[in-house]
């Protein structure tokens, strides 16, 4: 199971599960359907508005395949800002599709089968309350010139991770950057979930 700020419920699990799902099936069309590298990138930016400035299509499609592997591992395993920032822009397409379908639906059989998520049944997904329950933080959205301005020390004090700076100034993960490890429980950690 992937590490989040709040121990994930059933319905987070499925929510994320079909999210990632949903976003390696588009990132396979794309990259089937594109006429070349540049149409890609543009289709890609429709789908990843924030990730598509550090992860190309192929990088971000093995990304989600190995965060989607880890997520049904038993275990507890860490992610880094690089993840969060994929899975942000993953859940939110994820939210607005969902929930696109379920309010366009005709009658109350068709919005039962498009409210369906795993076992549950999901009128409307709230991003926004996902995002604040099990991100951490969303410093991995803050724009190059406030990451640079605040320098070396504040950052640091600020508890920026390592890779908000890269991310910050548009720089692709090193594949070290990517890989996902196993959490080490800390007792004095608060939150091992």
């Amino acid at each position: 199971m992937l590490r989040f700020q709040a121990p994930p419920d059933e319905i987070f699990m499925a929510i994320l599960e079909e999210g990632i799902m949903l976003m390696i099936d588009q990132i396979r069309s794309i990259k089937s359907f594109s006429r070349n590298k540049e149409d890609e990138k543009e289709h890609c930016k429709s789908l990843l508005p924030f990730a598509c400035n550090v992860f190309n299509s192929e990088t971000a499609l093995r990304t989600l395949k190995s965060m989607l592997t880890y997520h049904k591992k038993p275990g507890l395993f860490v992610l880094n800002d690089y993840h969060y920032l994929l899975l942000y822009d993953t859940l939110q397409y994820y939210c607005d599709v969902h929930n696109d379908m379920v309010k366009n639906t005709l009658d109350r059989n068709e919005k039962k089968k498009a409210s369906l998520v795993g076992t549950f049944y999901i009128e409307e997904i709230f991003f926004d309350d996902l995002i604040d329950i099990y991100f951490y933080d969303t410093d991995f959205l803050l724009n190059a010139d406030t990451v640079v301005n605040l320098g070396v020390d504040n950052r640091k004090a600020l508890g920026l991770n390592d890779e908000t700076f890269g991310i910050s100034q548009g720089l692709s993960p090193h594949p070290e950057e990517l890989k996902i490890k196993t959490h080490n429980f800390n007792p004095e950690d608060s939150s091992p979930l």
